[in-house]
């Protein structure tokens, strides 16, 4: 932090004396680029004509062009779908102008078609992207209006390179990019990263938290420029905080309910925004103070069906086929679930003269979570069962268990960001801090009862719908009696305090306008996860009658259609009375060794520091653009873990912590290339570089042994990051009716990736292995080299040249193709966790007048979830089709009703070992969907 501290005085120092030698004699012009009602236009191209100096609008609209010659200039201004505006302005030496530009709509190509709030988010969001150095798609807030989706994550996935996982209640959660691991994305807030919190120790964050209604936009960067963080092999996901544009104050409020299928229970939602600027003068005329206020709040009571098979064991059943893979744990969920999604955004920016200003902005996102989970389980050891003559597998020492879980989660993420920027002469200085806190709390407790040996059988092993016979474990409540509870709380959060300043000098080559980059950050990142004393396993220890389950029996029957009809799951816990009795205290031990050893192998406490410094420059010349840079950060890492050992009985008996610390410093050279071909397309292409660092389960230096299953599992805190080669080339058409033709290919030479190894203990691993050799050793360790290549398609298009009613059609289609191979230690021709070979999205959509309708499709092919020892045992998520649909009707300019509908085929979501015939897991949810009111003042 010291070394920090001096780089960024020493910058500081350096930016001041070239101001004091600034030339005087040049001058700067100012203002917004707005339509004709006054509303901001981002992404628009200010262009001095005659040179190569330009620049584009911010979110506000607003432009600065420095460096300027006094006398009287031509800017020309460009925003697709508008007609190019021409405006002679006077510099004045030493001086700021002030130049507001009013376009209006290019009339011959969107002549006698309704420009809706979607098609303003088309304009935005293309002339962004058009304007944009480097490769990225941009989604704006109005676009995402354009689809039913609630959160970050699922409106995301409707871009071209992105598959989304998603949570246990079927909403979009986890991203991950141009199939790669989703630590290899990073999440940020205004420009800066966002911590994870899942209880994996993934360092990617869940972005189901985070509703759109607060953003303004979303930025998926996919070549990252010297300016950028470089711990992002798979690129970026920017999420941009609204900001206020207009002196008329701007409020929408938006109010729907809706009905989810699965459990006939209604969901809510309802969303507010305030904007507007204040203390309007000749120097300011778009005010010198903005306020923006977004909030949204959504509750819905929704939940799963599930059923899977985690745990498959090979045996030779004496049938002739040899070793065949059996399921021993079956299980059968139902969940209740109530879900609260809160998020505010709060945006204030004070402009002290044309080109000095400062913004502060907060961002707070909560989900939470009131589970009730029933779940049934059938265990059939695999040596205690044989296969009998009419080809069933039977056991008379099977096990079925009851269960009831009870369980409330919370995921906070808080973010505050202030920015500011000054130019003095020649030279800009921009920078600001971030604080970023994010936290998610459990608190659960499962009540389990469990019968004696039972008799089972099962004939088919192959199915997704895994049915096991005998007596009735289903509904006989006198089977089962009172036997463990677990209270397992855990919590896991994470900080990210980062400092920085930037400097951009602008200069020339010849006659080409250019600037140079640089500037420092410094980044301290913490995560730790933990489960307090109060986590506890403990087991009934009373009289057998006294714990018998007919003594809280619950509901007969569940559910009727379990799993889409395919089952139904018979007789539930009653959870008040369960709990109660527990609450009780009498008749139950705690389970010390367990509880012990549940509580420390879970802890970790990760601390990263990074400083980094960049120097870039940017070169325009007539049509091409040239940006070349090198970034350089320096990591000091500490971690902090325990090593935990059992007894032959697999129960805990010591703990001993254990702490690691690191260093390493990454290079990151980086050239990026954009060619107009003409006015409409675009060429770019990119070599970049950069590193993304493994989990942090991963790296922490813990150690869990068990003798009775003859396993070491270790951390590995040498684990290195993995550093990635990239190459990108895209082509991009826009569309004169506000549409886009692209294509992209890339290619990613990926070294010192992550995977999970599994090797027997020779006894020279670390000190004391000796006394377990031969036993299987698990560890993640870095790979050689994985290659990634794909292609990327895009295309958007308004119909506008279709002839009458037609040309209200629009299509919307995209689709990647991605690759991968890895080579490891024992696995050659991996393909690489997270990469889906086909991804793709289509919609259309028609609007007449003010009534649309839109049905949308989002495919994701399947992908391995979770890498295992082998082929056989490897993850694998299924590929699954969702179907939405979604129509309005705009009564006028300030009201609009609408409705909603998502995943209409009840499409389930499934993973599977190795093939389909072994299933892993199989959830449904319906579906679901919402009618409301939007009203814009």
């Amino acid at each position: 932090m010291k070394k920090a501290m001096r780089l960024l005085t020493t910058l500081f120092l350096f930016c001041c004396s070239t101001a004091m030698f600034a030339q005087s004699t040049t001058g700067r012009i100012t203002g917004r680029v707005t339509d004709k009602d006054g509303n901001a236009l981002p992404g628009a191209t200010v262009t001095v004509k005659g040179s190569t100096k330009a620049t584009t609008t911010d979110l506000t609209g607003t432009y600065t062009l420095v460096d300027l010659s006094q006398g009287k200039v031509t800017l020309s201004i460009n925003y697709m779908g508008f007609t190019t505006v021409e405006k002679e302005v006077t510099v004045k030496p030493g001086q700021t102008v002030n130049e507001n530009i009013a376009l209006t709509t290019y009339v011959s190509s969107l002549s006698k078609v309704t420009v809706t709030s979607t098609r303003e988010g088309q304009q935005k969001a293309l002339n962004q992207q058009r304007n944009a150095d480097n490769i990225k798609q941009v989604i704006s807030a109005d676009l995402m209006g354009r689809y039913p989706d609630l959160n970050v994550a699922e409106a995301l996935q409707r871009l071209p390179g992105v598959t989304i996982g998603r949570n246990s209640s079927g909403e979009g959660s986890t991203i991950q990019l141009r199939g790669t691991p989703g630590n290899f994305t990073n999440i940020n807030v205004n420009g800066e990263q966002v911590m994870g919190t899942q209880e994996t120790g993934a360092r990617n964050a869940v972005l189901d938290v985070i509703p759109v209604n607060v953003l303004s936009s979303m930025e998926v960067v996919k070549s990252l420029t010297p300016d950028m963080d470089g711990d992002a092999i798979a690129g970026v996901v920017n999420m941009k905080s609204p900001t206020a544009t207009s002196l008329k104050p701007k409020i929408s409020l938006d109010g729907a309910v809706g009905y989810n299928n699965l459990r006939s229970n209604a969901n809510g939602i309802g969303n507010l925004s305030y904007g507007q600027r204040f203390f309007a003068d000749e120097k300011n005329p778009n005010g010198k103070l903005g306020l923006m206020l977004n909030g949204s709040w959504y509750r819905t009571k929704n939940g799963y069906d599930e059923t899977n098979a985690q745990v498959w064991q090979q045996k030779d059943f004496g049938d002739g086929k040899g070793n065949t893979w059996f399921p021993t744990d079956v299980r059968w969920l139902y969940v209740e679930n109530q879900r609260t999604r809160q998020g505010l955004s709060a945006t204030v920016d004070y402009a002290f003269s044309p080109v000095t200003n400062i913004t502060a902005n907060v961002m707070y996102a909560d989900h939470e979570n009131q589970i009730t989970r029933y779940r049934k389980r059938t265990r059939m050891q695999t040596a205690n069962t044989t296969k009998n003559a009419s080809g069933q597998y039977v056991t008379t020492r099977g096990r079925s268990y009851n269960e009831i879980k009870s369980a409330t989660e919370d995921d906070k993420n808080v973010s505050l960001n202030i920015q500011g920027e000054t130019t003095i002469g020649k030279v800009k200085l921009d920078g600001g801090i971030f604080l970023n806190h994010s936290e998610f709390e459990n608190l659960s407790g499962t009540y389990n009862f469990i019968t004696g040996n039972i008799a089972l059988n099962m004939t088919d092993i192959t199915g997704d719908y895994l049915k096991v016979s005998g007596v009735d474990w289903k509904n006989d409540a006198s089977l089962f009696t009172y036997n463990t509870v677990e209270r397992d709380y855990w919590n896991s959060d994470g900080h990210n305090f980062t400092t920085k300043l930037n400097m951009t000098i602008p200069y020339k080559i010849g006659s080409n306008s250019a600037i140079f980059k640089m500037g420092v950050k410094t980044k301290s990142m913490s995560n730790g996860r933990w489960r307090p004393e109060t986590a506890t396993v403990n087991t009934f220890t009373g009289a057998a009658a006294t714990g018998k389950l007919t003594n809280f029996a619950g509901q007969p029957e569940v559910s009727a259609t379990l799993l889409n009809g395919a089952t139904n799951f018979g007789l539930g816990v009653d959870k008040d009375a369960t709990i109660n009795f527990f609450n009780a205290g009498v008749g139950f031990t705690k389970d010390v060794p367990t509880s012990r050893g549940s509580i420390d192998s879970y802890f970790y406490d990760a601390l990263e520091n990074v400083t980094s410094a960049y120097a870039m420059s940017r070169i325009q010349f007539a049509k091409w653009m040239l940006l070349g840079g090198l970034r350089v950060e320096a990591t000091h890492v500490n971690y902090k873990g325990n090593i935990i050992t059992q007894d032959a009985n697999g129960v805990w008996t010591s703990t001993t912590p254990t702490e690691k610390t690191t260093n390493y410093t990454k290079f990151l050279p980086n050239v990026q290339a954009k060619f107009d071909l003409n006015r409409t397309t675009v060429l770019r292409t990119g070599l970049t570089f950069g590193y993304s660092r493994p989990n942090f389960t991963d790296l922490v230096p813990g150690r869990i042994t068990s003798i009775l299953a003859q396993t070491v599992t270790d951390g590995n805190p040498n684990l290195q990051p993995a550093f990635s080669t990239n190459y990108d080339a895209i082509v991009e058409k826009y569309l004169s009716n506000l549409g886009i033709l692209s294509a992209g290919v890339f290619y990613k030479n990926v070294a010192k990736f992550q995977y999970n190894s599994v090797t027997i203990l020779t006894g020279n691993e670390f000190p004391g292995a000796a006394a377990y050799t031969n036993w299987q050793y698990f560890q993640t360790l870095n790979g050689n080299t994985a290659n990634v290549f794909g292609v990327e398609l895009n295309a958007q298009a308004n119909l506008t040249f279709l002839p009458g009613f037609l040309k209200g059609f629009s299509v919307l289609a995209n689709y990647t193709y991605a690759h991968s191979k890895a080579d490891a230690q024992f696995r050659k021709g991996l393909r690489l966790p997270g990469q889906a070979e086909h991804t793709a999205n289509a919609s259309l959509s028609y609007g007449y007048k003010g009534f649309t309708i839109q049905g949308n499709l989002n495919y994701n092919g399947s992908y391995t979830s979770a890498l295992g020892t082998d082929n056989a045992t490897d993850v694998i998520q299924a590929a699954r089709t969702q179907i939405d649909l979604n129509t309005s009707v705009k009564i006028n300019n300030r009201v609009t009703f609408y409705a909603e509908a998502l995943n209409l085929t009840n499409a389930p979501q499934v993973q599977y070992f190795g093939v389909s015939e072994r299933i892993y897991k199989k959830q449904y949810y319906s579906y679901w969907g919402r009618a409301g009111v939007k009203i814009r003042l």
